[in-house]
């Protein structure tokens, strides 16, 4: 084989460790294409203000609702810890208080 044909092959092989076959290059176009979509779905904001209220109005609902769902979620996990505080026997609650306040104080500190 001639020198071109090795670095010929050499080039290949490496472009397409580089570009990880197909890969890439459908990962570089969905962003394109997101970005396109992005820019179109923004014009059409820009150009209608009352649309585009209405969906941060639509949004910030979302996320209120979003919110009271935690809320609730941390509601019914309250409940169920008292519900099975009052099934641990009384020689064990003292135990059991001090290591769910363990666990909870550990929680509030990696959630912060």
């Amino acid at each position: 084989m001639t020198a071109e044909i090795h670095l010929g092959k050499l080039f290949s092989s490496s472009l397409g460790e580089v570009l990880g076959d197909e890969d890439l290059l459908l990962e570089v176009a969905r962003d394109m294409i997101k970005d396109e979509i992005k820019k179109k779905i923004q014009k059409a904001l820009d150009d209608n203000p009352e649309l585009k209220a209405e969906l941060r109005e639509s949004l910030e609902d979302y996320y209120k609702a979003k919110l009271r769902q935690s809320l609730a979620a941390i509601k019914i996990a309250k409940a169920s810890v008292h519900l099975g505080l009052r099934t641990v026997p009384a020689d064990l609650q003292d135990d059991v208080h001090k290591e769910l306040e363990k666990e909870i104080t550990r929680i509030i500190d990696d959630t912060l």
